[in-house]
């Protein structure tokens, strides 16, 4: 059984001299909009069952009792469900930025899992966007990481404070050996 250094494996593929600058995930407002679309259905339970009280108290005898409570309960199970979906969709996305590279985990559903990874080398240009009033106000918007590959460009989708996270990309960047920089690369 291998045991994990959870100091060094924080992430599958990580390299022994790797060290991790910085984790990303969502800003937590994020969740929290997700969160209140939740609440809505639960709002829609709470008020079915005054509206079946009110106007049709016949569902809550016999014969009828049975099915209510199997329609209510299932309806219930899928809320839970619901609930843990939506946090281990935000929990399980996650960007990850190292001395040497840049992993972006995006979990697109329960059984969809997406792992890109940008080696520093390859950056062309880091942008942060930060776009609307509560966006300025939370401070969080999104990071585009430009590349020299494939791939046109890597978005970090609503992280916690773009602006820093543009720069300590850059940093990395900037402290690269000369030899190992894109040659097509930033150049200021």
């Amino acid at each position: 059984m291998k045991w994990i250094n959870l100091q060094k494996d924080i992430f599958p593929g990580q390299q022994e001299d790797e060290k991790i600058c910085m984790v990303l995930r969502p800003h937590w407002m994020v969740f929290l909009m997700k969160f209140i679309i939740w609440l809505a259905f639960v709002a829609i339970l709470i008020g079915s069952d005054w509206a079946i009280n009110q106007y049709l108290p016949v569902l809550k005898t016999s014969p009828y009792v049975d099915y209510y409570t199997l329609a209510r309960n299932v309806y219930l199970m899928f809320l839970v469900l619901g609930l843990l979906i939506l946090w281990i969709m935000y929990y399980l996305d996650i960007q990850i930025i190292t001395n040497e590279r840049v992993v972006d985990i995006i979990q697109g559903s329960l059984l969809h899992r997406t792992v890109s990874e940008l080696h520093l080398s390859r950056i062309e240009d880091v942008t942060s966007e930060v776009d609307g009033v509560l966006e300025t106000l939370l401070d969080y918007g999104d990071v585009y990481i430009q590349t020299a590959g494939t791939t046109e460009h890597f978005k970090f989708d609503r992280v916690p404070n773009p602006a820093a996270i543009e720069k300590l990309i850059l940093d990395l960047y900037e402290q690269l050996p000369d030899n190992i920089k894109l040659k097509a690369g930033m150049e200021k």
